[in-house]
């Protein structure tokens, strides 16, 4: 018996990747219990994902050529685990003469592990683990309750969300993210970061737009050299915070229960303050140290390019 599924499985991927060797449409279900992984490693295409209730992962590849070259798909099981590959002959060197597309949906407690050298990647929300990396793509990613990390070298980047920690990075676009409720980092080089809510600490990096941080409810280190920084401290964070630029102003608004030394200095514009502070050794138009209710942790903002204001929130 154990024999015979092992050749009725040997039998089933060879089948596969000769039909979709000829360009074919793949098509395939899968029974898996809930809390499995998806993991699809595709050297061109884009990867389309969505969740639902039933407990099957059915999978459909299809591809298109200008060269008569295609991919070579496999699909096997393991477990309640699901892989998926989709790999070009190592001597078709022009890449961009083959494209596909990969459209999975998976349980909604499920879990995906997704890369793709040439192309998007997009995932609905998800009650699991999400792990996706693209080096010629944009990257769209829904509600997703466990770790976040996104990784792309050449498009834009979103998140709606996550229950836990999120780590986003790309070379070549802009981030946006919703609510996060773990720790956050967000890095690019080449376009502004936007986050609605931050419910633990964040780390933000760009040298190629501007940052808005909506509500931050932990520590902040913020740093970018192409734009300005708005940013929303709705609650005492619980160490030192640092907003730095030199391609704008910083605009801080501090809740009323925030307790806080302000370390604030500009050399392209003045700060000024609606805040109450305590002051602190001499100060200047371009410079304001003090204590906001009483002091705590720092709060040190510096550019070189723009005004510093400190808001009532």
């Amino acid at each position: 018996m154990l024999r015979s599924r092992i050749v009725l499985a040997i039998a089933f991927l060879a089948s596969s990747t000769i039909y979709a060797a000829t360009g074919a449409p793949v098509h395939r279900t899968i029974n898996v219990a809930p809390g499995g992984t998806l993991t699809i490693e595709a050297d061109v295409g884009d990867i389309q994902v969505t969740s639902g209730s039933g407990n099957s992962v059915t999978v459909d590849v299809t591809q298109n050529s200008r060269a008569n070259r295609y991919m070579d798909i496999t699909v096997d099981q393991q477990g309640n685990d699901v892989n998926v590959r989709g790999k070009l002959e190592s001597h078709w060197l022009n890449w961009s003469d083959a494209d596909a597309k990969f459209v999975v949906s998976v349980p909604s407690r499920y879990n995906v592990q997704l890369s793709t050298a040439g192309g998007n990647i997009r995932v609905s929300d998800l009650q699991g683990q999400a792990h996706v990396k693209t080096s010629g793509g944009s990257i769209k990613l829904g509600h997703i309750d466990g770790p976040v990390n996104a990784n792309t070298s050449g498009g834009d980047v979103s998140l709606e969300g996550s229950r836990a920690a999120a780590e986003i990075h790309t070379s070549g676009g802009g981030i946006r993210i919703g609510d996060v409720a773990g720790n956050l980092q967000a890095k690019t080089s080449g376009g502004s970061i936007e986050i609605r809510r931050a419910g633990a600490d964040l780390y933000a990096r760009t040298s190629g737009g501007g940052i808005t941080i909506d509500e931050a409810l932990g520590t902040v280190d913020a740093q970018t050299s192409g734009g300005s920084i708005q940013a929303r401290l709705a609650q005492q964070p619980r160490a030192d915070s640092r907003l730095s630029t030199s391609g704008g102003g910083i605009t801080v608004s501090i809740a009323p229960n925030v307790s806080v030394d302000l370390d604030a200095h500009t050399s392209g514009g003045d700060v000024d303050t609606e805040v109450p502070i305590t002051l602190l050794g001499k100060q200047s138009e371009s410079s304001l140290e003090g204590k906001i209710n009483g002091g705590g942790p720092k709060l040190m903002l510096r550019s070189s390019g723009g005004d510093i204001r400190v808001r009532k929130l």
